[in-house]
């Protein structure tokens, strides 16, 4: 997990959402405040209609949660202090902060358990930014390192939390079609039939005028690859041109293959990525004929 940046001036702006639950047999929930909905739930939700908090923690760091917690009841520690994700009730992925503190009564003996959880997703945006631009940035001083550059690009777009496939495209300056340069993630089949895009082609009129979409890639498949590739296991995915100085440069197609969606969180980050990949593209000599060999496809 990488860090938080601190930002105390902000926490008065964030709902804060308790949830308490009895020390008895299954710890019951007993109270959620009014301000869940803040998350898309009520709290009839988890106290009526058979919700359990755990529900709406990420699969992913839901056995992290577990284990702190459990350490944490075992402890002599006076608060709980973990960070996770959490999933909205539109499917949309919250990064959340839990401060939980088990209440005792006059003799010492557990009472419940009291869990406070702020939203710090825009935290987190900032500090993927930061390390995003931290990272690249230092990469893309190099003089002529071009393979170099593009790996640390595409590692960085698979960091964050929902992508995992990606292919980056540059305008081959000979052509104007669309050149795969690198890309990670997808079959040698798949990448053989998206590798090149011709000038005239509806992908490079696309991308040179439109904006991103996000979509499922079911919805856009055919765009991408013609109607015989649909087998690669892509879900949610963003359509990228890439700009720099206003003269079109390249495109990034991002992709999950675990989420319906790309979380507006991982989007927010993938402009971030795709402004430097424009300066990283602007400042390369290179002329690739559609039918040359690409720089790094494996």
């Amino acid at each position: 997990m990488k860090g938080i940046v601190n930002l105390p001036d902000l926490q008065y702006e964030i709902p804060e959402v308790v949830f308490v639950w009895r020390s008895e047999y299954g710890w019951p929930l007993e109270f959620v405040s009014d301000n869940v909905s803040f998350f898309g739930y009520e709290p009839d939700d988890f106290l009526i209609g058979g919700l359990s908090y755990e529900d709406i923690i990420h699969p992913t760091d839901l056995e992290m949660v577990r284990k702190a917690l459990l350490k944490y009841s075992d402890s002599s520690e006076v608060d709980l202090m973990q960070e996770y994700r959490i999933m909205k009730a539109d499917g949309d992925v919250r990064w959340v902060r839990e401060k939980s503190q088990i209440i005792y009564d006059e003799d010492g003996r557990m009472q419940c358990l009291k869990a406070k959880i702020v939203d710090i997703n825009d935290e987190k945006k900032r500090d993927d930014f930061m390390f995003i631009q931290d990272e690249l940035g230092s990469d893309l001083s190099w003089p002529v390192n071009l393979e170099d550059s593009m790996d640390v690009l595409l590692e960085l777009t698979t960091q964050l939390d929902a992508i995992d496939i990606c292919a980056l495209y540059v305008v081959d300056e000979v052509t104007g079609g669309l050149v795969l340069v690198n890309h990670k993630g997808l079959s040698n089949d798949f990448v053989n039939s998206v590798s090149y895009f011709g000038a005239d082609s509806g992908q490079v009129n696309f991308a040179q005028n439109g904006f991103p979409i996000y979509k499922h890639y079911s919805e856009i498949f055919p765009f991408i690859t013609g109607a015989r590739m649909q087998d690669e296991g892509l879900q949610g995915t963003a359509i990228i041109p890439i700009h720099h100085e206003h003269h079109f440069v390249g495109l990034l197609i991002a992709s999950s293959s675990s989420e319906f969606i790309i979380p507006e969180n991982d989007r927010d980050s993938l402009d971030v990525i795709k402004s430097l990949a424009g300066l990283m593209i602007s400042n390369m000599t290179m002329s690739v004929m559609s039918d040359s060999v690409h720089y790094s496809t494996a």
